[in-house]
Formats: C-alpha cells, structure tokens, sequence
C-alpha cells in the first residue's frame, strides 16, 4: 500500500514583508507604471515607499488635452477612454504607448519649459506657475505683472489687456493671449523645485530677448539681469538657451556665444562672456550639457521648405543643407503685426491685439489647411561641441550610443546601452517653432542617416490638427 505524500504550504503573505526590503525591491522601478503599480498592491507597499523619490529615466511626451466637445475628439484621444476634458496625453517612445492621466491644474495653460518632472505653466491671466502633471502638485510663482517692464494688467481691456515696456522704452498694449504665447520662451532650474534653494531663470522674448529670475519661495517680484559692460553683447541679448551646470546658469546667444550669469549678489547679477564662438545661425540654437556633465555643447536646428522649389529664398541654403532664415523667420515676426495706436493722450505707443484665431472654436482641419503649404519643418540637426580655446565650434559627426530629447524641456540624453528600444545617435525633437497657429513639427532625427522618421503613425503633421497648439512638451515623469 503506497501512501501519497501530501505537501501542505500555507499562501505567502506579501504583505507582510519587511518595509526596508519592499523599499529596496520597488525603488528598483525604471519605469513610472511599475513604480505606481507596486504602490497599489496593498497599503503596506505603498507605506514601504511613501518618502521614496522616483524619476523615469526615458521622457515621455505630454500632449495637448483631450477635449470631448472637439469634433475631432476621436482621433485625438488616441485611445483614451475616460469621459473627463481634463485628461492629459502621454506618449511613451520607449515602449510605444499612450498613457492618460487627469491633470486639472493644467488645463487652459501654455507650457514654456520643463525639467525635474515639472513644467513651468503660463495662461491668460498673469499667473504663473510650476506644475508637477502626474501628481498635479502645483508651486505658484511671481506674476507676470511682477516683472519689471510690464506695467498693468487691464482685463477691461479686450484684446490689448497689458500694458509694457519694450526695449527702447516706449510702451505697448498687447493681448493676454499673445503674452502667454510669446513673452516668455524658455526656463531652467538649478534644482527640483521642491527644493526650497531652487532658482527659476526664465528667457523673455518678444521685443527683449533678456534673462530674469527668482526664487519660488522667496521672491515676490522678478529680477532682470542686465546686459553688462560687455560691448559685444547685443542689445536685445537674442538668447535663445539657458541651462543650469555646475552651480551656475549658462546662457546661449543666438550666434553661438554663451554667457554665465553671476547670481552671487542678487540686488546686482551680472552676465560675462564664457565662450567667445561666433557660429552662422541656424533656425535655432540649443545649449546642451554634455552626456559626462563635463562640458557645454551646442545643437543647431535647421529647417526646410515642403515644396523647396516653389520658393525662390531657397538659393540662399547654406553649405551644409541647411537653410539659413535668420532674417525670414525670426522671433521678429513677433512684431509683424504691431500698428501704430494712438488713444488720443499718447499714452500707448504700439499694440496687438488677439487675433480670431485665439478662438477656442477656431476650425483646426482649416488650420492644417492653411499650413500645410506654406509651414516649414526641421531638415536638419547639427552637433557641436567648443574647441579647447573657447573661441569655435567644432562639429561632432556623432553622438554614438546615445539619444538626445529636444524642445522646450532642459535636453535629456538617454544611453542606449540602458534602452535598447530608443534609436541610436538620434535627436528625438518636438516643436518649438512659436508661431501663431503653426503645425507641430516634431520627430526623430537620425545623424548617422540624416533622415526624420515619425514618433508615432498618428503624429503627421500634416494629417492631424490635434498636434497644432499647444505644442507637446517632453517630460520626466517623476512622483516629486
């Protein structure tokens, strides 16, 4: 008579792992999802890591909102199956998926920079602010009204609401809508900002072109830095970057100079020349901090016509490939549209008001429309780091077993060694064009091949109107 052996276990109780060990398995997390996954197990998990800092090393990209009174909402959700407008789009490159989080505190604002998981918001009135959208935590920071050239709010008056200085003194009326798509063009951060130290240091353009600052929680006003003694400088300063390296901002003029700025004594900062590298413009310049953190390089951005041989400008392409539009499409198209207005005291010396398309039921398809003929798209990407004497750029071929992530965020470079899904020696680059109603231009530039391919087969565009405002941003997903 044979006896069956019969192995009794009792179910493991996961729960009851020690916090230290669940800490050390789920800070292990690369990826957002699973980190937020392991937090929902059971509330001992999410004990185990509530102090527990994560950031995702891959950036995703943070779509517009999905509306549902848009005609369009469909296409535009891209899958997203929650019946909220306030829901945000995030578009995972690595793993080729789109995530939807409600993101209330965002909604009706214009992002200007990103960094550390949060992005720098700007919306029709003068607030200003820091926004964390996957937690939706929020940092307020000072007005617009506390910067030192704008003079008044004035919401009675529709269409030229504010009141500012430009850069020969003279003062100027303008929209709030074009205010916050215009006034202010790139932040950086010297650290998270939830850092009580942190400094906010912002590019103004439009007719300034300077760099101001503060410190979230201490400031309540703006601090302008001036250009300084050096002669060089040009007198609207035309920065185009700004990044924070080694304890100290750096700032990239539009002709390949870069500037630190010495924020030592608040009351007085100031702006020296750091490196002396004149270089032919580009559409737009890029200041990038090394994979190695151990020097500056700098990305240019160069852009084509779609049907090059309908345009007669197109002789003056460069060398290289890449066109030169230095005086064709500029930030001076900022002022295109200013006229003379005289409100009988001479009181306003320029205005602009906001045009129809700041209607929020202005058609898109006719947008696309209008744009897809006559927009231009990036043709080009070109990578340079400083020679040893501070005084040219010399262009690198490569940039090997890496990918670097352009736009209005602070440059991010991903080793592929660590993601093998993310394209090798490739520019992964949305738009930051920043012109009224333009198609989003965004894409993956590969060096090796000098080609563009698509992030994703709904990202055309000339096919899709979801992508032409706003402008997607990348981020860092980050629970802090």
């Amino acid at each position: 008579m044979t006896s069956e052996l019969k192995i009794s276990a009792e179910e493991p109780n996961w729960s009851a792992l020690p916090l230290e060990l669940l800490n050390t398995i789920g800070c292990r997390s690369t990826k957002l999802k699973d980190f937020i996954r392991f937090r929902a197990v059971c509330k001992r998990w999410r004990q185990a890591l509530a102090s527990s800092r994560f950031r995702q090393s891959i950036p995703w990209l943070m779509l517009p909102y999905c509306r549902n009174n848009s005609p369009y909402a469909a296409s535009a959700r891209v899958g997203c199956t929650t019946s909220t407008d306030c829901c945000r789009c995030f578009y995972d490159v690595e793993e080729q998926q789109f995530h939807h989080i409600e993101s209330p505190q965002g909604l009706n604002k214009t992002c200007r920079g990103s960094d550390f998981g949060w992005v720098f918001m700007m919306e029709s009135s003068p607030s200003l602010s820091l926004l964390n959208p996957i937690t939706n935590d929020n940092i307020s920071l000072p007005p617009i009204t506390a910067f030192p050239d704008v003079l008044e709010f004035r919401p009675e008056h529709v269409g030229i609401e504010y009141l500012h200085l430009d850069c020969q003194g003279l003062r100027v009326a303008e929209g709030k809508k074009r205010i916050e798509r215009h006034y202010i063009s790139k932040v950086s951060f010297s650290t998270e900002p939830t850092m009580k130290e942190c400094v906010v240091m912002v590019i103004r353009t439009g007719r300034n072109y300077t760099l101001a600052f503060c410190k979230p929680y201490e400031d309540q006003k703006w601090t302008v830095i001036p250009p300084g003694d050096d002669r060089d400088l040009p007198k609207l300063n035309a920065f185009t970057d700004v990044v924070f390296w080694k304890g100290q901002f750096y700032a990239l003029v539009q002709d390949g100079r870069v500037y630190v700025c010495d924020l030592s004594l608040q009351d007085c900062p100031r702006l020296s020349l750091f490196i002396d590298a004149p270089q032919a413009n580009a559409y737009h310049n890029y200041l990038v901090i090394s994979p190695t953190n151990d020097e500056l390089m700098m990305v240019t951005r160069y852009l084509r016509f779609p049907e090059e041989e309908d345009h007669d400008d197109c002789d003056d392409d460069d060398d290289d490939g890449g066109i030169d539009i230095d005086d064709e499409l500029s930030n001076d198209d900022y002022d295109d549209d200013h006229d003379e207005y005289d409100d009988g005291d001479n009181e306003v010396d320029d205005y602009c008001s906001d045009s129809e398309s700041d209607d929020e039921n202005y058609d898109h398809i006719q947008l696309a429309d209008r744009y897809r003929k006559r927009a231009v798209f990036t043709g080009e990407f070109k990578v340079f780091k400083v020679h040893e004497d501070r005084r040219r750029w010399d262009e690198v071929g490569s940039i090997g077993d890496f990918a670097l992530f352009l736009g209005y965020n602070t440059a991010t470079w991903i080793s592929i060694k660590d993601h093998p899904q993310i394209t090798r020696d490739s520019i992964y680059f949305t738009d930051d064009l920043n012109h009224r109603d333009e198609v989003a231009d965004m894409g993956v530039y590969n060096l090796r091949t000098q080609t563009i391919n698509q992030l994703y087969s709904t990202a055309s565009v000339h096919e899709n109107p979801y992508l032409i405002s706003p402008l997607p941003v990348w981020i860092l997903p980050s629970n802090h």
